[in-house]
Parts: C-alpha cells; structure tokens; sequence
C-alpha cells in the first residue's frame, strides 16, 4: 500500500471481499497473487485508516419472510428538524439516515418485523414526533443490486494518510 492512498491489489482485496467477506487472508492471497501475511497486514491498515469499518453478514430482507424492509422519507419543520434527526437515528428500526437535497429532507433505510410494527412506528413517528411535517414510507418488495453489501466503503475521499 503506498502513502498516497490505495493501489491496484488493495483495490482488488476490497473487492473480494465486498463479493465474500468470509475469504480467509489465504484465499485472498492466492487471487491477488500476495502471501496472507501481506493480505492481513494491508487489511489491517485499510481498518486502522478507516477505508475497512467492519465486515457484516448481509441478508437480503426480501427473501426472509419475517420482516419489511421499507424507505422513509421525512420531510421535517426546519426548527425542529435535529430533533426529528435524533428520533430517527435512536430507532432501532432505523438502519440508516441521510439529510437529502430540499429543505429539511431525511431519507432513512430501516427494518421492521412485520407490517404491523412497521405502520406503528410510521404512523407514531408522524404523530408523536415534533416537527414532522410530511412522511411518506415505501417498502422493499424486491432487490436487483448491492454495491455496498458486505464491505463499507468510504468513496468521497481518499484516505489522508495510509502506514505500509
């Protein structure tokens, strides 16, 4: 791994492993064509820098039949707009949350076990919650791609500084 940032086989071993994070620093080796020491060692300085955050076991919510993933889509008085933030992320439906273009927006990713709980927290967050001034909530019927399931990925930047 150079100073500057990530080269081609740490960019190989990211992929690997966002296609199967349970390759062994072995398997892994023999498709980059580095020993697993070499492996290990620049896996562990991708985690200490941050370009690895962890390695998840990823289910794809629409093919277990108990529990709904679902989109929310939050649309929050602008002088209650933290709060309403906070709500979301202290939900242990609540998967992910994203302040998106227009004002006051929140996009959220979540998981419910079932439709019922699902409408409860939709219907409670909308009616308990101060400042909510629209939502609306989809839920995930089928999914045709995942670029980021198994491996997060931080793609905005480079990182500042990588050790060998």
């Amino acid at each position: 791994m150079n100073h500057a940032g990530l080269d081609e086989t740490d960019r190989k071993i990211l992929e690997l492993l966002k296609e199967n994070a349970r390759l062994t620093f072995s398997e892994i080796g023999e498709k980059t064509g580095i020993t697993r020491v070499s492996v290990k060692n620049r896996m562990a300085a991708m985690e200490k820098c941050g370009v690895i955050r962890g390695y998840k076991a990823i289910v794809d919510p629409t093919m277990v039949p108990e529990g709904v993933k679902f989109f929310l889509d939050v649309e929050a008085v602008p002088e209650f707009y933290e709060e309403v933030l906070e709500a979301l992320c202290l939900s242990p439906l609540i998967r992910k949350v994203y302040a998106v273009s227009g004002e006051c927006r929140i996009h959220a990713d979540g998981f419910s076990p079932n439709q019922s709980q699902l409408n409860l927290f939709a219907n409670g967050l909308y009616r308990k919650t101060k400042g909510v001034r629209r939502i609306s909530w989809q839920q995930v019927i089928a999914a045709y791609k995942d670029e980021d399931g198994g491996v997060d990925y931080v793609r905005c930047k480079e990182p500042e500084h990588m050790e060998k």
